[in-house]
C-alpha cells in the first residue's frame, strides 16, 4: 500500500509539505502490511534490525531464562560442553582439516541432545564431525563466535568465553546473533539461494510462536514467509528448501519446534512449537 500523496499540492511551505509528509510516512509504517501477517513495517523492520534483542516495537520479546529452562535447547547444551572442556585456559587440538577429533564427536554425540537420523536408524556410525551435521554445526558456531579461537589447529576460549562460561543466557544470546545472521543456512545443502530462511528469521520464529499451538503443514508458513518476501521465491522446490533450513535444521537444533520423525524427509512435514519456544519468547502487541 503507497502512502498517501494527496493533498499536497496545497503547500507552499517546505516546512510545512515535511511535516505532513513525515507525519504520513509514520502512520502509513504503523498500519499491518499485506503480507506481513498483520505486522506494520515498522515491526517487521524491528523484527529485521534488533531481533533478538527487546526493541518496544518488536513483536517478539525474549526472555531471561532459568538453568533447566535453557537445558531445553539442545544446541546450547551442545555448545556449552564444549565450552567446558575449554575452561580454564585447555584446548581441544583440532584434526589436519580443522575438525573435531573423534574421541570429543563420540563424548559430544553421546551426551544425546541432538540426535542424528542415520545414526538412530542403523544407517551409520558416530564417527568423523563431517559426518554428523549435528556435531559440526556447534563447533562452527563456536568459532564463528566470540566466545573461542582457533590457533595452530588448536581451539580455545577467549577471555569472553570464560567471563560467560556460567551464564546460559549469554551464552544463548550469542548463539542466536551467530546462527540467525552469521552463519550461513546454505552451509548444509547445495539449494541455490542462500537468503532462504535467512532473510528476518525473526518472521518465523514470530510464526511458530503465533500459529505453532497446533501441528501445522511446513507449507501454511513456508506460504506465509513467501508472501511476505516474495523476492525470495525463485521455484516450485523453494518451499522445501524453506522447510529443510528453517524446520529441519535450525529451529530443531534450537528447541523451538517437534517434528515427527516420520516426516522429517517429506516434501511437507507437520510442525509444532515446544515448550522451550513459549519459555523463550513472548508475543508483544505494540
Amino acid at each position: 500500500m503507497p502512502i498517501n500523496l494527496d493533498d499536497l499540492g496545497n503547500f507552499d511551505n517546505l516546512e510545512d509539505l515535511n511535516k505532513i509528509l513525515e507525519k504520513r510516512m509514520k502512520e502509513h509504517n504503523s498500519i499491518a502490511a499485506p503480507g506481513f501477517d498483520g505486522l506494520s513495517p515498522e515491526r517487521m523492520a524491528a523484527l529485521q534490525t534488533s531481533f533478538p534483542e527487546n526493541h518496544p516495537k518488536s513483536p517478539l520479546v525474549k526472555n531471561y531464562l532459568k538453568p533447566m529452562e535453557l537445558a531445553q535447547c539442545p544446541l546450547l547444551m551442545q555448545l556449552r560442553f564444549l565450552m567446558e572442556k575449554l575452561r580454564g585456559g585447555k584446548e581441544i587440538k583440532l584434526t589436519r582439516t580443522g575438525a573435531l577429533p573423534t574421541a570429543v564427536v563420540k563424548e559430544l554425540y553421546e551426551q544425546g541432545h541432538l540426535k542424528n537420523y542415520w545414526i538412530e536408524n542403523g544407517y551409520s556410525k558416530v564417527n568423523r564431525e563431517g559426518e554428523i551435521m549435528e556435531v559440526l554445526i556447534t563447533r562452527l558456531l563456536l568459532e564463528i563466535s566470540s566466545l573461542a579461537k582457533k590457533r595452530n589447529h588448536k581451539l580455545s576460549l577467549t577471555r569472553k568465553g570464560e567471563k560467560i562460561i556460567d551464564d546460559g543466557n549469554a551464552i544463548l544470546d550469542e548463539l542466536l546473533q551467530i546462527l540467525l545472521y552469521k552463519f550461513n543456512w546454505g552451509y548444509f545443502d547445495g539449494y541455490e539461494s542462500e537468503n532462504i530462511g535467512q532473510v528476518i528469521p525473526g518472521f518465523s520464529i514470530y510464526l511458530i510462536k503465533k500459529y505453532g499451538d497446533e501441528e501445522r503443514s511446513s507449507k501454511f508458513y513456508a506460504q506465509k514467509y513467501f508472501e511476505a518476501f516474495p523476492h525470495l521465491r525463485g521455484n516450485k522446490n523453494d518451499f522445501n528448501y524453506y522447510k529443510s533450513r528453517t524446520f529441519s535444521r535450525y529451529f530443531k537444533f534450537l528447541g523451538l519446534v517437534k517434528i515427527p520423525d516420520k516426516t522429517l524427509f517429506d516434501e511437507e512435514m507437520m510442525v509444532a512449537k515446544t515448550p522451550f519456544c513459549d519459555l523463550l519468547f513472548s508475543l508483544q502487541n505494540k
